[in-house]
């Protein structure tokens, strides 16, 4: 009895001193009880910090995270800016004696084009295919441009002389390919959505639609149609633009005397988008009629294109193709330069 009073009197108080021997027990107990209580509290707060340390850690000592979501969000936002020309560049080079039989559409020019686009199907039409556009940014640019880095670093470890300027050169040619095949594989059906979407009098009015449709007529292999010229086209648009951009950055750096920075990313970026477009032209013309018309080969494509338009017709959509890429380019790396330099990463 004279424990469970002393208990309950413990419990009343905040505070209390033992008065006979026999509440010494009862204060030892709730001592302990608050120890136990403190103990709980630091290990609770110790854990937490930990793990906020951990996400922290992930993010800022993981490069390939950061180069992957830095690579990813700045393709992304080119994406959407330049999303009306590459409506434009697709409706170009369609509009061949392959896939139409209109002479005025084969005729048309840039301008032309863009003013029959708003005039009969009004500016939505500029933005056709807007969410694989971005969705096929935030991977196949993470990809594409975010291995690019890891992979050129990996080769660095493999035997050889690494001061010599030519085995640097095909290192990064290697690392690019390697980079954008991986991409080009991976993100082939968003690619194939996308043109579906921006063709002319396209039937459809959704990604789901035209996943559906494909998988219905031609099988889930159908949604890899063009991966060939696709593959083989990345690899060549990320060998020659990130090479190319590196060698252009010394190259301004050298003429101009400018130290690093957004005027060097510009001119470097303007070099390297003219130089990629007119490297890639004829893949990605074979590429967009291979993914409009679904059921010709490589080969047969090709050799389709060359017959009734010779090697111009693998060229149609060439000023199209600039007045996207050489601004895409632009705003992929100057952008990419500034978000690197927030997270922590060291300039390209």
């Amino acid at each position: 009895m004279l424990f469970t009073r002393n208990f309950t009197k413990e419990l009343t108080f905040t505070s209390c001193e033992p008065t006979h021997g026999q509440d010494s027990l009862t204060l030892f107990y709730f001592k302990l009880q608050g120890n136990m209580a403190v103990s709980a509290d630091v290990t609770k707060i110790t854990l937490e910090e930990s793990g906020s340390r951990l996400t922290e850690n992930w993010f800022y000592y993981h490069p390939f995270l950061k180069e992957f979501i830095t690579s990813g969000l700045s393709v992304s936002i080119a994406n959407f800016a330049t999303l009306p020309i590459d409506v434009l560049k697709v409706r170009l080079q369609l509009a061949n004696s392959t896939v139409t039989s209109s002479k005025s559409a084969m005729k048309a020019g840039l301008i032309k084009t863009a003013h029959t686009i708003a005039r009969k199907e009004g500016v939505r039409a500029f933005y056709s295919g807007l969410t694989p556009s971005l969705m096929r940014g935030l991977f196949y640019g993470g990809v594409r441009l975010g291995f690019y880095g890891p992979i050129k670093n990996m080769l660095k470890s493999l035997p050889g002389n690494h001061n010599s300027r030519t085995i640097s050169f095909f290192r990064n040619i290697t690392a690019g390919c390697i980079s954008g095949s991986i991409a080009a594989i991976a993100s082939n059906p968003i690619d194939l959505v996308k043109t579906k979407l921006q063709q002319k009098n396209s039937p459809y009015h959704s990604s789901i639609h035209v996943v559906k449709d494909v998988i219905r007529t031609h099988g889930v292999h159908g949604l890899w149609v063009g991966t060939t010229p696709a593959v083989v086209r990345t690899a060549v648009l990320t060998a020659s633009q990130c090479v190319t951009y590196d060698h252009a950055k010394r190259l301004w750096t050298n003429i101009t005397g400018w130290e690093d920075g957004i005027k060097i990313h510009l001119g470097a970026s303007l070099t390297t988008g003219l130089i990629t477009t007119t490297v890639t032209a004829p893949l990605d013309m074979i590429k967009t009629n291979m993914f409009a018309m679904g059921d010709l080969g490589v080969v047969e494509c090709t050799e389709q294109l060359m017959h009734k338009e010779g090697f111009r017709g693998l060229l149609r959509g060439w000023s199209a193709q600039y007045v996207r890429l050489g601004p895409q380019t632009v705003v992929i790396f100057v952008v990419m330069e500034q978000l690197r330099k927030f997270s922590g990463l060291a300039s390209l």
